[in-house]
């Protein structure tokens, strides 16, 4: 999904007039642009657009659901909490496959197999769409987004004649599991996406759903058929992305792992030191770890209630990252112990009974809530000593 700073918006291009229709040539073609995936997140999905070529007009241009505004005032804010306006914006194609060579992406078109009489009313589509009270939608990543348009508005300019078939899907794979392809020389990314995205990425995607991924759409469109007939031509790659080598950071599940160990071998020395009856001063530890753990569960618990971003509510990593864990943070060793009890109940639930729960999680999180379940027990512990030196005081 290519979602970059808008340079140049050129919808006088489109118009070539006030209120005049521009008829397409009987040479003209429409193509499936399909753009292959950047190095940054934004990009990683790879990105797709709608090419009308028509040498006898003068028209090459490209028509690209999947831009926005960095300008936008109160952007992150806006972006975080759903409300960012995504828009269709025009290009010049010559502009647009430059764009994608300077950033080293491979991008393959497929020709459209459809009438003059098709191509006009998708046209008349893409200029409808292109006029400002319509241009702008709030974008879902999972549900409308640069591919999902495309798939649509085809839909809607062939009809029920065009079949997108199936045989590309199994049916079987979650929204979750469809990008994680695309994450895996991003560990650290799919980490955050996996505390961040809740139960509704875990829900199986339906056929039509597979087409929110441009790789998937590009698949679908060279399966698709009208009337029995191809729907569009066998792709043809008008740039090929070259290999680069990029550095690759330790994985979360390693450093965690190492962490967790380290969490061990610290509460092991701790207890062995509660035994002698000597001291063993872990405060600034706990502190630091469950005020990281608390900052984390505060995002998801505000992500969840103001975010329109749907694929954030309902997160059972609430369950590990605990908001509860604030308390915890400022009492420390005066907590109470039915709290700390509760909180190592909701660990052990995710631990124990994680394949029961109707929600993935990232492998790297059983070895923090490992870590937080052996630190809430030594301060459990700790807890109840103090509690009963008190009491015989």
């Amino acid at each position: 999904m290519k979602m970059y700073r808008i340079v140049i918006i050129v919808l006088f291009t489109v118009f070539f007039g006030a209120a005049q229709a521009q008829q397409l040539s009987d040479s003209a073609q429409v193509s499936l642009l399909t753009c292959g995936a950047g190095n940054q997140l934004y990009s990683i999905f790879g990105h797709s657009a709608i090419r009308i070529c028509d040498a006898e007009n003068n028209i090459d241009m490209v028509f690209n659901y999947g831009t926005f505004d960095f300008s936008t005032p109160n952007f992150y804010l806006k972006f975080s909490r759903g409300t960012l306006m995504y828009m269709l914006s025009v290009n010049s194609f010559s502009d647009f496959l430059q764009s994608y060579k300077y950033e080293n992406r491979s991008v393959y078109e497929q020709k459209l197999n459809i009438t003059h009489a098709e191509k006009e009313k998708l046209f008349s589509l893409l200029l409808e769409n292109c006029k400002p009270q319509n241009r702008n939608y709030r974008y879902d990543f999972f549900k409308d987004n640069c591919s999902t348009r495309i798939r649509d508005i085809f839909q809607q300019a062939v009809g029920e004649r065009l079949r997108f078939s199936d045989k590309n899907t199994d049916g079987s794979m979650t929204f979750r599991q469809l990008i994680y392809p695309y994450l895996e020389k991003m560990q650290w990314s799919k980490f955050g996406i996996d505390i961040l995205l809740g139960m509704p990425t875990d829900v199986r995607a339906s056929n039509a759903d597979y087409m929110f991924l441009p790789a998937e759409l590009f698949k679908t469109v060279d399966t698709a058929t009208i009337d029995g007939k191809r729907f569009a031509a066998p792709p043809k790659t008008l740039y090929q992305a070259h290999e680069v080598q990029t550095s690759s950071l330790p994985s979360p599940n390693l450093v965690f792992y190492i962490f967790m160990i380290a969490v061990i071998l610290l509460s092991l020395s701790e207890l062995y030191f509660l035994l002698k009856n000597r001291k063993f001063n872990t405060k600034i530890f706990d502190r630091m770890f469950f005020t990281c753990l608390a900052l984390v569960s505060v995002i998801i618990v505000l992500m969840w209630i103001f975010s329109l971003h749907y694929p954030v509510r309902d997160n059972l990593n609430i369950l590990w990252l605990n908001p509860l864990y604030l308390y915890i943070f400022i009492k420390l060793e005066k907590s109470n112990i039915y709290i700390l009890a509760f909180c190592i109940v909701c660990n052990l639930t995710v631990l124990c009974g994680h394949s029961l729960l109707p929600q993935y999680f990232n492998s790297a999180f059983f070895a923090i809530i490992t870590a937080s379940t052996i630190r809430l027990i030594m301060i459990a512990a700790k807890t109840r000593v103090i509690n009963k030196r008190h009491i015989r005081l």
